[in-house]
């Protein structure tokens, strides 16, 4: 009875070994995103293809793309592109030029927590985990105003809001140490 115990208990081991072994090579692995910031001009290249322009001021080069899968995600705006500003080398700001004619535009308000989304996820690969104001400032005109937004793993958008119908004409996706999780 003893021998039969023993071999009961090692099938036992060998069959849950088996299943979580063979459970881990099923199961996908979570998708990190991609490094973004910091990055060299041809790690970014790998990520979204050749640039279509590059303009040189002092230490910084900022080279524009604008892929067809881009251009797509800001239908009401076809002619935008992204920018990405290299300072050493090393890939610091994230541009979002919508290059619209807002008086074509029928709405308001064309970037807002919606289209950051999109602009993050498209940038970095994942959705942001937040959105939580960090600044509000009026900027001297009755329709001007300046706004900073945390998105999460250290990224933070920046825009400005400006007319009537509070149009954004660009935005900025950069490092902040304040959007950095927290070590609660």
């Amino acid at each position: 009875m003893a021998m039969k115990f023993c071999d009961l208990s090692a099938s036992f081991t060998g069959l849950t070994l088996g299943f979580w072994l063979f459970n881990s090579l099923l199961t996908l692995p979570a998708v990190a995103g991609r490094y973004v910031l910091n990055q060299t001009p041809q790690t970014i290249a790998r990520y979204f293809g050749r640039y279509n322009s590059k303009q040189i001021n002092g230490e910084q080069v900022t080279y524009t793309y604008a892929p067809q899968s881009f251009r797509r995600l800001f239908p009401q705006f076809p002619k935008s592109n992204f920018s990405i500003t290299f300072v050493n080398n090393q890939a610091k700001y994230i541009n979002l030029n919508f290059n619209g004619d807002f008086f074509q535009y029928p709405g308001d308000y064309n970037y807002d927590k919606a289209q950051a989304s999109k602009f993050y996820n498209y940038i970095f690969g994942y959705q942001p985990p937040i959105w939580r104001e960090l600044s509000s400032k009026f900027g001297g005109n009755e329709t001007v105003y300046l706004y900073e937004y945390c998105l999460g793993d250290g990224v933070a958008t920046s825009f400005m809001r400006y007319g009537y119908k509070q149009f954004t004409d660009s935005a900025t996706l950069s490092y902040n140490s304040r959007c950095e999780p927290s070590d609660n």
